[in-house]
């Protein structure tokens, strides 16, 4: 178990991300006892949601988690969240508003629910909350995920994503891969490119953080929209940014860096170890140069830590040779609510970029 100290003080703002090399979670201190959780992913020490054995740990009591996003539906991103959404029941529970559609429903159900028992997969994890929660709310730009006082200032976290014209694309995505019979259902596939994911900006009131999510850069339906969107553009720029997308290039698109954030902001993300490695080195080498600091949660790559020579004849007999866990870490920015610079805590794997 990581030792991960005290919890904030009542003025103190907080934003600590999680991320096993497959999977990401933040929890957001906004100030006086009220926290905000966004996404899951598995702590591997307790197999619960990280978000929940964090708050734990730093004594946290459930009434004090006040909103649960669901940023998107991926299973890197929702691993989890069904027991955490379970942990505390007093929570709003959020998600994106493209789900709020016959069309969406019927997704979730084909690749979630009772037609598909046992998937471990995303679509499962947000048909189980949607289908037994009571009160769950959609997002949209310009929607209001919460707003409060605290430490004298006023606090909102809004969403900057789905932009509007994304709905219609999303939904013609759903319906695409709608399964006509029960047989036919596997797994839910991927919908590509990202353009339902859930940005988030807070608003400390004084300073500011956003958090990119997995929303990938598109003119009309991505970043590019929510950059040259008047609205967004007239949020406080961010001290603290939660990369987009691992990092990826796909991800950004030079106006975040430009219209959203501070100049040299502080900069996080998580890994992506499946299939193909994010970030990659040209990622890192272009995040760094627009960021004061960059920290990676835990290991990119699941390319065991061996001899080569032995990694070689692993190789002859076996395929895919992996690590089982590449690494498991978490990042802590933290701060006074007045204060310029975030001081910054790497727990488990994390490392700087």
């Amino acid at each position: 178990m990581i030792d991960y100290g005290r919890g904030p003080a009542d003025d103190e703002v907080e934003i600590t991300l999680f991320g096993p090399g497959f999977g990401e979670a933040i929890a957001v201190h906004l100030g006086e006892h009220n926290w905000l959780l966004v996404d899951s992913c598995i702590d591997p020490a307790t197999k619960g949601p990280a978000t929940h054995a964090y708050l734990q740990a730093i004594g946290v009591q459930p009434k004090h988690v006040k909103v649960i996003v669901a940023s998107h539906w991926h299973d890197d991103h929702v691993r989890g969240i069904s027991a955490l959404a379970a942990h505390y029941p007093d929570a709003e529970f959020m998600l994106s508003a493209v789900f709020n559609s016959d069309e969406a429903s019927s997704f979730l159900a084909a690749y979630g629910g009772s037609a598909a028992p046992g998937l471990a997969r995303g679509g499962e994890e947000l048909f189980s909350v949607v289908a037994q929660r009571e009160g769950v709310s959609f997002l949209q730009q310009r929607f209001s995920v919460l707003e409060f006082a605290a430490n004298g200032r006023n606090v909102r976290v809004s969403a900057l994503s789905p932009v509007p014209a994304a709905f219609a694309q999303s939904l013609a995505h759903f319906a695409q891969y709608l399964p006509s019979k029960v047989a036919q259902i596997n797994h839910a596939p991927e919908l590509r490119p990202n353009l339902e994911a859930v940005a988030l900006h807070i608003d400390f009131g004084g300073d500011a953080a956003l958090l990119g999510s997995d929303l990938e850069n598109h003119a009309t339906f991505g970043w590019g929209a929510v950059v040259s969107n008047a609205w967004s553009a007239a949020r406080p720029n961010g001290s603290a940014y939660k990369v987009a997308h691992h990092g990826s290039y796909s991800g950004d698109d030079p106006k975040i860096w430009a219209t959203l954030l501070k100049t040299n902001p502080t900069a996080c993300l998580t890994p992506f170890n499946r299939g193909h490695r994010l970030p990659s080195d040209e990622d890192k080498v272009r995040i760094k140069a627009s960021a004061a600091s960059a920290y990676l949660s835990s290991g990119a790559t699941r390319r065991p830590d061996m001899d080569v020579a032995v990694l070689r004849r692993l190789e002859d007999i076996c395929k895919k040779v992996a690590r089982v866990n590449s690494g498991f870490g978490a990042i802590r920015l933290r701060k006074p609510v007045e204060a310029t610079n975030w001081a910054v805590e790497l727990f488990g794997a994390a490392c700087a970029l």
